[in-house]
């Protein structure tokens, strides 16, 4: 997980071990609910079975149940259970992705024959290309921001990531190509 979201995923995770001690009420359970929701949304995805647990609690002002699911929340958190394997692997793939460019880049450079160059540098271009698309599109999922996959690009994916008069600014800028 990237530096920056496992801060933000730790202090929820600190916030809702304070929520949830036994001397809180109703209102500090409900919010302790709600934060595991949302560590929950960012880890493993929504569709987790505490999840359910979760929305049901709320739903229903059991905030018993609350509390008992949002600490659920942080015992898989302190097991290491918030782990998405989905996102494991990709990291993984694009991990590999890179390393092939970058052995492309080098035997290019290595390389005298100039068509054999340009070609190995278009290869290591594509893929890097191809590693970035995904995790833009990644970042449009994990953000619920909505894009047509068949056609997208870096530039309408970065577009979509950077909008400021809608709020929108999970990439600092968008850069043109």
């Amino acid at each position: 997980m990237p530096g920056n979201e496992n801060i933000s995923i730790k202090a929820r995770i600190e916030r809702i071990r304070y929520l949830t001690h036994e001397t809180q009420g109703s209102t500090q359970y409900f919010e302790a609910a709600s934060l595991a929701q949302s560590v929950l949304h960012d880890t493993v995805g929504g569709s987790h079975p505490l999840m359910v647990a979760l929305d049901d609690s709320i739903k229903s002002s059991h905030w018993g149940k609350a509390a008992a699911a949002a600490r659920a929340v942080l015992a898989l958190y302190d097991e290491g259970g918030l782990q998405s394997p989905r996102l494991a692997i990709a990291h993984e793939i694009e991990g590999e992705i890179l390393d092939i460019a970058q052995a492309q880049v080098q035997a290019a450079e290595m390389s005298k024959d100039s068509t054999q160059r340009q070609v190995q540098l278009a290869i290591a271009a594509f893929l890097a290309g191809a590693a970035i698309e995904d995790a833009l599109r990644r970042l449009c999922d994990s953000r619920g921001l909505p894009y047509d996959a068949q056609k997208t690009s870096l530039s309408k994916l970065q577009a979509i990531l950077y909008q400021p008069s809608k709020q929108v600014e999970v990439i600092s800028r968008a850069v043109g190509p």
